[in-house]
């Protein structure tokens, strides 16, 4: 046990003065390459809503007045053009706040939304299609994305309701989320 025990201590020391020796690095082992300067650019996440640049606050849904079994409709065109390439994990989803009944309306007035490709007119997509959580686009690059709003009174709604010019608030988030692999 003895012998063991000064085998081990002496194997220390010596560990001990060859780290002291080479001032605690393993220097042997270290070496240097030159590389080139790279350049790294950062993606200026520019998001266009309707043509203009998204700017922070609600989006406000003006559709004017409303009547009962007359839908009203907005679209709102969002558009991804961050300066990024195709090759990159960006990846950016839009999302909408603020659906359902509509304040000062009691809940006879009600909005939702329906993700549609752009060309698609708002007034044709399947009523089945609208709801208060519409799924959230994934916006491609330089690919436009048109989110159909509707305003929808309840057939039961009273005639004080009615004449009414809807003016309500919904607020789009637009958010960076992780590549699809």
């Amino acid at each position: 046990m003895k012998s063991t025990l000064k085998a081990a201590g002496l194997i220390l020391a010596a560990v001990v003065l060859g780290l002291m020796t080479v001032q605690g690095t393993y220097a042997l082992w270290n070496t240097a390459a030159p590389s080139n300067a790279g350049t790294i650019q950062a993606a200026d996440f520019n998001i266009l809503v309707n043509g203009s640049p998204m700017t922070p606050g609600p989006l406000t849904l003006n559709v004017g007045d409303v009547a009962k079994g007359q839908p009203r409709y907005q679209s709102v065109t969002v558009e991804n053009a961050v300066n990024v390439t195709e090759s990159s994990p960006l990846r950016l989803q839009a999302s909408l706040v603020g659906l359902g009944p509509v304040k000062g309306f009691d809940g006879y007035l009600t909005v939702t939304a329906a993700t549609v490709p752009i060309a698609t007119a708002c007034d044709l997509v399947a009523a089945t299609q609208y709801t208060a959580t519409p799924p959230a686009p994934v916006l491609a690059k330089d690919a436009p994305q048109k989110i159909c709003l509707k305003a929808d009174l309840n057939p039961n709604t009273p005639i004080a309701y009615l004449g009414r010019t809807i003016a309500s608030t919904i607020t789009l988030t637009v958010a960076q989320t992780a590549p699809v692999k």
